[in-house]
């Protein structure tokens, strides 16, 4: 907060902060956020891709005026997205031609998406409680049973206010990307989905103090609807086997 309230000025148009994460699940303060940008006239926008369909996500609670959300993330198809506009806030397209989508967006409206993505929101909404605790009891599982197997395995991200979903967990002593090759039944990443690829220390760890040798070993685990408890157990036991691997800790 301290270095929004220094970044804040007369000049600031826009505000726009992640509401969670993506790689390590840490839930930013919005609230306070946004009320901090509001006493000086400031605009604020949050990306809630990450968040929406795993916490309660309220656009009157959280105070923003533009919301952005990315359907596959709550399980709607790819390709579909949302935007939230306050009533009142000044807006302009981009792109122009027409007069769809209240004159942002022009061309035809994908309906079968957007349908997609309205059923796929109210499933998130029925279920959220129960999703959220089977969410977080999985993850907490999987973190208990790496941290019992890996001696130094370091988490990485705020251990309260995260996503009930996100696991980043830093492996001592090993590449992350070799881990995971070392473990073929994982299906995870080192870092953010997009960025997977790099090797090179993720931005967001080393904007959270997060050494090289520690960030290196770093991956992003997560659990989701499909998500059992057998899967848990497997998961654990091959990213424990494939770190004693890499150690030489296997014959």
């Amino acid at each position: 907060m301290q270095s929004l309230g220094e970044a804040l000025g007369m000049d600031t148009a826009l505000v726009s902060v992640m509401h969670a994460n993506n790689e390590v699940g840490t839930i930013q303060p919005l609230a306070a956020i946004a009320a901090s940008a509001r006493e000086l006239g400031i605009l604020v926008h949050t990306d809630a891709a990450q968040s929406v369909g795993k916490v309660e996500v309220d656009v009157q609670a959280l105070g923003v005026d533009l919301l952005s959300i990315a359907g596959h993330k709550l399980y709607a198809p790819k390709g579909v997205g949302a935007l939230y506009v306050r009533r009142g806030t000044p807006i302009e397209g981009i792109v122009f031609g027409a007069g769809q989508e209240r004159g942002l967006r022009p061309g035809t409206e994908n309906v079968a998406l957007a349908v997609g993505l309205g059923a796929a929101a109210e499933l998130a909404r029925r279920t959220l409680a129960e999703f959220q605790l089977q969410m977080r009891r999985q993850r907490d599982s999987l973190h208990q049973k790496l941290a019992t197997a890996v001696t130094g395995l370091r988490l990485n991200g705020d251990p309260v206010d995260c996503l009930p979903n996100t696991l980043n967990v830093s492996f001592p002593r090993v590449d992350g990307a070799a881990l995971l090759a070392a473990a073929s039944e994982v299906a995870a990443s080192t870092g953010s989905a997009c960025h997977s690829e790099s090797r090179e220390l993720s931005g967001v760890l080393a904007a959270m103090g997060v050494g090289f040798e520690d960030g290196r070993g770093a991956v992003r685990l997560s659990v989701g609807r499909g998500t059992t408890d057998d899967h848990v157990d497997q998961a654990a036991a091959a990213l424990v086997r494939a770190w004693n691997l890499l150690l030489g800790n296997v014959a």
